[in-house]
């Protein structure tokens, strides 16, 4: 997404000792980052959190926006907080885009966006000096975005090009078969690209596009992380005077509750080109807000899936059965319900049911508690320390205070994150497995190359729909 800075963060985070059986000591709330957080709201709604980091001269200037494909609730309409990561660069009726582009590349700016089904996030990194032009610049283009239906049409066709490269791999079409399996009434049942249909028809949507923005680019759904080496009282200053006058109010989305899942589901696909076999695989789990769970899923999940776990180990490395295995707890987080997902690429001669019946097996021993205390005493750690290690830059540290954020409505839950995994116990990690790591909570998705080269028992354990 983003190339690192390589600047240094001074954390405060020594592991507290913990007994090898046993819950972890109780030692308290183990600050993140060295500096205090300073958290303002304005009287419209919108949020400045202002983090002092030690990287001389830099500062991330990151603005959260709440909205994602989770709040593309209309038939037909997916794919619009996407589009609208790439509109927001084609400025207002005053700052021109190519004025924009000038001013920021003038500014040294590294300007990008990305978007996730639960929020849009725009990360500009500036040079500190840079900061006043860059206040006064993102306010113009939040409180007063314009485009032309021209230039509205050409972002649609850059849009349905992004779509058409990641089309052209398999996971894509994987990933939608499997939220398709996961979701039939969340929104999370399609991907933040969108449904192909969808952004085939975003040409002939340019008054539906300008609904979108204003009933979701409001200052009280909007979020600003400021991080780096900077002046408190003059940037608070300046966002006062900048974004004060925005106005408007979130709009309600109406995200259907999903029902609860009671049976394994299974969908089988093939591919046009020659491919490896390939398997995804969700489990229904809760809303990364619950953080106790969240924690202790993150735990499980690792020790079933991770590098170091009896799988990886076994049909990864000894007996070479898989070419790849890929697990990573932070694609469960989702502020609504989601899945705790793996992928998998395998060899032809290898079924897909050896693969998923090894994890229902390994899960199901999770869930009757036969994992030593030091080993998720191990993993509880590797976890901890993976998130520390990675605030490393004023980027990396905007962006998880920001996906926490998003994901919570809580300005200190990746705080609060932590605290949850450094508090995980043995029990806890035995109860999310036995409650929701379970066949009853799977949905598999299976993809081979057309012809005759399909593993056995590709649809075994599941029923295919």
């Amino acid at each position: 997404m983003l190339s690192p800075l390589g600047l240094a963060l001074t954390l405060l985070l020594s592991p507290a000792p913990v007994a090898a059986a046993g819950p972890p000591a109780a030692t308290g709330p183990t600050p993140l980052l060295a500096g205090p957080v300073k958290v303002e709201r304005l009287d419209n709604g919108f949020t400045v959190v202002l983090v002092p980091f030690a990287s001389p001269g830099v500062t991330a200037y990151f603005t959260l926006v709440r909205a994602g494909s989770r709040d593309e609730v209309e038939p037909g309409k997916s794919g619009y907080a996407h589009l609208f990561e790439h509109l927001m660069f084609r400025g207002t009726a005053t700052v021109s885009a190519q004025d924009y582009k000038r001013r920021m590349q003038a500014l040294g700016a590294e300007n990008h966006a990305f978007t996730t089904a639960d929020y849009t996030l725009y990360v500009p990194t500036v040079a500190s000096a840079a900061i006043p032009e860059l206040v006064a610049l993102d306010a113009e283009r939040f409180e007063h975005l314009s485009y032309t239906g021209a230039a509205y049409k050409d972002e649609t066709g850059a849009v349905m090009g992004e779509y058409n490269k990641n089309a052209a791999s398999p996971m894509l079409p994987m990933e939608e078969a499997l939220r398709a399996l996961a979701f039939t009434k969340h929104t999370y049942g399609h991907t933040a690209l969108g449904w192909k249909r969808d952004v085939e028809a975003m040409p002939g949507a340019y008054d539906y596009s300008r609904s979108f923005f204003r009933r979701f680019y409001t200052p009280d759904d909007c979020t600003l992380f400021v991080v780096g080496d900077f002046d408190a009282a003059k940037v608070s200053e300046l966002v006062r005077a900048e974004y004060s006058g925005w106005t408007g109010r979130r709009a309600e989305s109406r995200v259907a509750v999903e029902p609860e899942q009671t049976a394994p589901r299974a969908q089988a696909l093939t591919w046009r080109n020659a491919t490896a076999p390939r398997l995804i695989e969700g489990f229904r789990v809760p809303a990364a807000a619950e953080l106790r769970d969240t924690a202790a899923l993150a735990v499980a999940g690792s020790i079933v899936l991770g590098a170091s776990s009896d799988i990886y180990q076994r049909l990864v490395v000894k007996e070479q059965k898989v070419i790849e295995l890929s697990f990573d707890p932070d694609d469960a987080l989702s502020r609504d319900p989601g899945l705790l997902s793996f992928d998998a690429k395998l060899k032809p001669s290898t079924s897909f049911d050896e693969v998923i019946g090894a994890v229902d097996d390994a899960f199901a021993e999770v869930g009757r508690g036969r994992v030593p205390a030091e080993k998720i005493d191990a993993v509880r750690r590797h976890l901890t320390n993976a998130v520390v290690l990675r605030l490393d830059t004023p980027v990396e540290v905007a962006t998880e205070l920001a996906r926490w954020t998003a994901l919570t409505g809580d300005t200190g839950s990746l705080q609060a994150y932590v605290d949850a995994l450094g508090a995980v116990t043995a029990e806890d990690v035995a109860r999310v497995s036995r409650t929701y790591l379970v066949p009853a909570h799977r949905n598999v998705v299976t993809l081979t190359a057309a012809g005759p080269a399909t593993p056995s028992g590709a649809h075994a354990k599941g029923a295919t729909r």
